[in-house]
């Protein structure tokens, strides 16, 4: 489960990038505009993590990753309906919120696995953060050039 976690957020965190030039045609945006959908989507993951990481400190750990997994799914149909860019963006903005994540899991990773159990789950977990991003590239590109830019999202 936490591995899963982990390459989620790597994935949304990764999603934007490729797609900036395809994001600002389908739009009628300049690219500096598109831009925002990944600035939007890091910018609220860089606010939401310690506030993530204190609300999911303690027994309420489950509850906040499921709240957090339903703000990134509702952030997920937002951006993948054709709205308009706003709606895009306020659809990243709702998926930075999963990139507080990663460090919850590799906290219960720690929390509750001891030892080299321990190790090896945080390890893990950091290695499937980065082949997450690495993944998210080419299969974001893909699924753009087949389905377009909103089935990327």
């Amino acid at each position: 489960m936490l591995l899963y976690l982990g390459m989620l957020v790597a994935v949304v965190s990764s999603l934007g990038a490729p797609l900036v030039p395809a994001i600002a045609a389908a739009n009628d945006v300049s690219i500096t505009s598109a831009q925002w959908s990944l600035t939007i989507t890091l910018l609220v993951g860089a606010v939401a993590t310690p506030v993530i990481g204190r609300l999911g400190d303690g027994p309420r750990r489950r509850t906040v990753v499921l709240v957090v997994l339903a703000v990134v799914l509702l952030g997920s149909v937002l951006a993948a309906l054709p709205l308009g860019l706003g709606w895009l963006i306020a659809g990243r903005a709702l998926q930075g919120f999963g990139l507080g994540l990663t460090p919850l899991a590799i906290a219960t990773a720690r929390t509750v696995l001891h030892g080299d159990q321990s190790r090896s789950a945080v390890a893990a977990l950091s290695v499937t953060v980065a082949a997450g991003v690495g993944l998210g590239y080419p299969v974001t590109g893909a699924i753009a050039e087949v389905g377009g830019v909103h089935a990327a999202f």
